[in-house]
């Protein structure tokens, strides 16, 4: 990726998601928490499912582990992030709670750059309270909320890196039992191409993934982390880091067991969809 800027060594993100906080793996959190005081990440993205059911509990418990972190870290909301119990409030308010307690590190409608704006960072929220479907859970792209988020990441220098973070995966990764279909994610896919987008980091589906996305642009990867949580699906606890360094950007997943971490290389930008990690079928953009 000729014209990149230059960053004064590399840039280290942990991108953790799903951590569900009140049906969490404590020693999946303790973990990533040593990782993260042994690698030194310049920061990290969460995208979203937070807490288990929206309790204020919950939240709170979220926020003191956040707050425990030296390094920045950037949140977006996801489905669980509503009051799953309170059905009133997840028509009339569903992300008051999470406003309420993300504030100031929640990254939707606002941006975050780091190294001197040689990252910029965004969000866009997927989630709804409810939804006129039978699976009120799936994600929906709200395209002038998108549009905000890509002029954000957009009025930097042209070859700054331009990262999106969204709970939900705009297409289907084709790795998990949990079927993605969001919303207006295909037209997303070809708004991001289009504003320069380089790598989309979302969760959900509790499963980590590299998708790299075919244009004719430049490489575009969506990227999905594990979960931190008891609520496993094939794989178990895990979280992914993403280096950027010399025009390159790459995936590692981390994954969590008793004996230890096992890293293996999932993505690297250099070789995109020739690259035998997991979850790497390309998808055509327009």
């Amino acid at each position: 990726m000729p014209g990149r800027l230059v960053t004064v060594g590399p840039v280290r993100l942990m991108h953790l998601s799903d951590i569900h906080f009140g049906r969490e793996d404590t020693f999946a959190i303790a973990a990533a928490r040593s990782f993260a005081e042994r690698v030194k990440p310049d920061a990290i993205l969460i995208a979203g499912d937070i807490t288990q059911k929206g309790r204020h509990n919950e939240f709170a418990a979220a926020r003191e582990w956040f707050n425990g972190f030296d390094v920045p870290v950037i949140v977006a909301p996801g489905n669980h992030d509503t009051p799953i119990a309170h059905i009133p409030a997840r028509i009339v308010r569903p992300f008051a709670r999470y406003a309420r307690y993300m504030k100031g590190i929640d990254a939707v409608g606002r941006l975050v750059e780091l190294r001197d704006g040689a990252v910029r960072i965004s969000a866009v929220n997927t989630a709804r309270g409810v939804q006129a479907r039978l699976n009120w859970a799936d994600g929906v792209i709200d395209l002038d909320d998108l549009a905000e988020a890509l002029d954000l990441l957009s009025q930097g220098p042209a070859d700054a890196w331009r990262l999106l973070i969204c709970h939900h995966p705009l297409h289907e990764p084709g790795v998990s039992q949990v079927a993605v279909e969001t919303k207006r994610g295909a037209r997303a896919l070809d708004l991001c191409a289009a504003a320069h987008v380089d790598a989309i980091f979302t969760g959900h589906i509790h499963d980590a993934f590299a998708h790299p996305i075919t244009t004719t642009r430049r490489p575009m990867v969506q990227m999905g982390s594990g979960t931190l949580s008891m609520r496993l699906r094939g794989t178990g606890a895990s979280f992914c880091v993403v280096q950027i360094e010399d025009g390159r950007l790459t995936q590692d997943l981390v994954a969590i067991n008793r004996e230890g971490l096992e890293i293996k290389r999932t993505y690297d930008s250099q070789i995109a969809a020739n690259f035998d990690g997991a979850g790497t079928t390309a998808h055509p953009v327009r």
